[in-house]
């Protein structure tokens, strides 16, 4: 009776408070919707051509060309060709016009078949390899491709835009060095190479994933969020859990209780009861949108896979750690200003350290090594090894172990502290 009468409480006060409800419902659904939205056109940034790259080409010749159409032809760039200054063009990646601005120097090919003349020469003996070449001493510069970069840019995009320089850079230099060895072969020994073969695609990269080709789950910004935000909006049940508790004791109910010859723990099993549904209903609320309004929105659709059983158990073990989080901040608090706070600012942070608004493997060795102790990381990382990796329940349920032992133990340590008070009292 005791179990049902706290179940049926629990569930007023969780009706009588709105704005709890819309913390607990609303918000989650906010920020998925919002957070997918962003990382997935960050995604399609990467795929189309939303880069704007203004290029001033001064070389006017084999590489400057071959940088240049090569850059047009990449699908990350949107490349504009520039007659104006160098002072001008600099002027413009400033202002934020173009994001990056790229100037090829003057007489580029002819310093890049100098220096590549000069390597080859050097390759041969003393006594025969000035008879070979005849070198320009008013273009021993090295060629030069400057490069401006709006300040707001971010390093990734920096990184695209060099590994595309240098690459085109490369495939440049291959065929300069194959003419002027051709030419050389021709000269010495009377035949002339005939480039049958290009240098493109000599090598080829079969992108896939890890987990197999069985496993037709594509990792995308959906896959990503809905398990991250979902596990955030389980774990902020600690705030309206632990308010309702210090309200119990705050308004005289607690003390009603005491007056039951029974145990606590029936009323602190009907509190994990009925946040446990309440958890439910969130992880349903997310399934949902992840599954069906999501692609309304011209999102990819969240993909379960049949990994339908791990997932679920994922999801109770973690919804039984954001109950039992939630009854020991509730327990120990002395004001239920002190248990919002508190229990909103460490969500926020175990959701920091455990991955959820940065990935874990951005961070630092010792971050990973704190990251890995949030509960947090447990939820999402065992999310990500059902939801990317294709795994199944016995591959995750050391994470699971893990949530279960964080609820027993929060249960253990909020009763154990209610009994020292109760005696003390």
């Amino acid at each position: 009776m005791k179990l049902k009468a706290t179940i049926y409480k629990e569930i007023l006060l969780l009706i009588r408070d709105k704005a709890g409800l819309a913390m607990l419902f609303l918000m989650p659904v906010a920020l998925v919707l919002i957070m997918t939205m962003l990382q997935d056109s960050t995604f399609k940034q990467l795929k189309e051509k939303n880069i704007p790259v203004i290029i001033i080409n001064h070389d006017a010749d084999t590489f400057g060309i071959n940088i240049t159409e090569g850059l047009k032809k990449s699908a990350v760039f949107n490349v504009t060709e520039s007659s104006l200054s160098d002072s001008e063009l600099i002027s413009q990646v400033e202002q934020g016009k173009f994001l990056i601005g790229i100037i090829i120097n003057k007489n580029s090919t002819a310093q890049l078949v100098q220096s590549i003349k000069k390597t080859i020469q050097s390759q041969f003996p003393e006594d025969y390899a000035e008879s070979f070449f005849e070198l320009d001493s008013t273009k021993n510069s090295k060629a030069k491709v400057q490069i401006f970069f709006d300040p707001i840019l971010k390093s990734s995009y920096k990184q695209s835009i060099l590994g595309a320089l240098k690459q085109y850079s490369s495939m440049v230099e291959a065929k300069l060095l194959f003419n002027i060895y051709s030419n050389l072969f021709k000269e010495l020994i009377d035949i002339k190479l005939t480039p049958t073969i290009g240098f493109n695609n000599i090598v080829i990269f079969e992108e896939e994933s890890a987990a197999g080709n069985t496993n037709q789950i594509i990792p995308n910004s959906v896959q990503h969020n809905i398990p991250a935000w979902t596990i955030f909006a389980m774990f902020f049940i600690v705030i309206p859990l632990a308010a309702n508790i210090i309200k119990e004791r705050q308004s005289g109910v607690s003390a009603r209780l005491k007056t039951i010859p029974e145990s606590y723990l029936p009323s602190m099993f009907g509190k994990v009861i009925t946040y446990f549904a309440v958890g439910l209903i969130q992880a349903f609320l997310m399934l949902i949108i992840g599954i069906w309004l999501l692609p309304l929105l011209g999102l990819p659709s969240l993909q379960i896979g049949s990994g339908g059983i791990a997932l679920l158990a994922i999801t109770i073990s973690i919804i039984m750690a954001a109950t039992g989080y939630g009854i020991v901040i509730g327990t120990i608090a002395t004001s239920e200003q002190q248990s919002s706070i508190f229990g909103s600012i460490s969500v926020v942070i175990l959701a920091a350290v455990g991955g959820v608004w940065v990935p874990q493997f951005m961070m630092s060795g010792l971050m990973k090594d704190i990251s890995s102790l949030s509960p947090l990381s447990w939820g999402l990382n065992a999310y990500y090894d059902v939801l990317l990796r294709n795994y199944h329940l016995m591959d995750v349920i050391n994470y699971i172990t893990l949530l279960f032992a964080f609820f027993v133990a929060c249960i253990s340590i909020a009763w154990y502290y209610y009994k020292i008070k109760n005696t003390v009292e």
